[in-house]
């Protein structure tokens, strides 16, 4: 399941959630530390390895 980044705009605290693509299009997001749910997205740089047959 793929991996979200959150801020919040309320305390300023980052978090991430590993989410299914059900859950992410409900979008029920809330802070874990300030309980709030004004948070925003943030998108950030990935990494992808496969595997390379020679």
């Amino acid at each position: 399941m793929p991996t979200y980044s959150y801020k919040c705009r309320k305390c300023d605290h980052r978090f991430q959630e590993i989410l299914s693509f059900k859950e992410y299009e409900e979008g029920k997001r809330k802070c874990p530390k300030c309980g709030s749910r004004s948070v925003e997205q943030i998108l950030e740089t990935f990494f992808a390895k496969t595997s390379r047959k020679a």
